[in-house]
């Protein structure tokens, strides 16, 4: 009966030990990313206050996984990204898709993707720390417009292809829930380049049989594309806070 009650003592006290160590898990995570874009689009077009003007925007960000402990199998995560960036700007002489525009413009950029990432944890013998590594494959679905005021042109370009990415993961846990994790992919091929990095800081709540956790943190996506490869050379970089909760159940 003591060593019963012991037992009992011990998990009451460490409410946040993960069971995704040991089990079967399917989680969940959503959140929303107040981004702030910069860079150029097309030939040098700014997609800043001296160009296209685009304003920040929230968009939203949901990704479920599954983790299982069958060795050599990659765990699997899907995430989408939704965001499309709207903004009323002036171009002088600038050319947009082989247009030149002389005017005040609209404009949008539809950077909407999906992740489906492959990925393992390093089974390292140190408490409190995970690393996991994969492979990422990135859908872009969406494209770039620009629209003249006077003219009434509209130009756009499709933002449609899909990038093969390295993955990474840290993540540092506390016996109080807290945690922090570092989430980067990235491939570097030619001229075209993506680097997306996360930074995130969480804490997960004291829930019984889930676990059910807050985060915010910090979002960087570079994207630098060849023309000879893709229908625009763009380099922007999209940047921002997030805010968000998490959901998991082991099985």
């Amino acid at each position: 009966m003591k060593k019963t009650a012991l037992a009992i003592a011990v998990l009451a006290m460490t409410p946040f030990a993960a069971q995704a160590d040991l089990l079967f898990t399917v989680g969940a995570k959503a959140s929303v990313w107040n981004t702030e874009s910069k860079g150029d689009l097309d030939e040098g077009v700014s997609v800043e206050d001296d160009g296209l003007n685009l304003d920040k925007e929230n968009g939203t960000q949901i990704s479920v996984f599954f983790e299982h402990p069958v060795p050599f199998l990659p765990n699997i995560k899907v995430r989408n990204t939704s965001l499309e960036i709207e903004g009323d700007g002036s171009l002088v002489a600038a050319s947009f898709a082989d247009q030149t525009f002389n005017e005040n413009v609209t404009s949008r950029m539809d950077l909407t993707h999906n992740d489906l990432t492959l990925y393992w944890g390093l089974p390292l013998p140190v408490p409190f720390l995970d690393i996991n590594f994969g492979l990422n494959a990135r859908q872009f679905d969406g494209d770039a417009e620009v629209s003249g005021e006077i003219s009434g042109r509209t130009e756009t370009v499709d933002l449609d292809f899909v990038l093969p990415m390295v993955y990474g993961e840290v993540k540092i846990n506390t016996p109080i829930g807290i945690y922090g994790n570092v989430d980067i992919n990235y491939v570097g091929y030619g001229d075209n380049k993506m680097s997306d990095i996360s930074y995130g800081l969480g804490y997960d709540l004291p829930i019984p049989v889930v676990d059910l956790g807050i985060e915010a943190g910090y979002r960087s996506l570079n994207l630098q594309t060849d023309p000879d490869d893709v229908d625009i050379d763009a380099d922007v970089d999209v940047s921002g806070t997030y805010f968000g909760a998490s959901l998991s159940v082991g099985f």
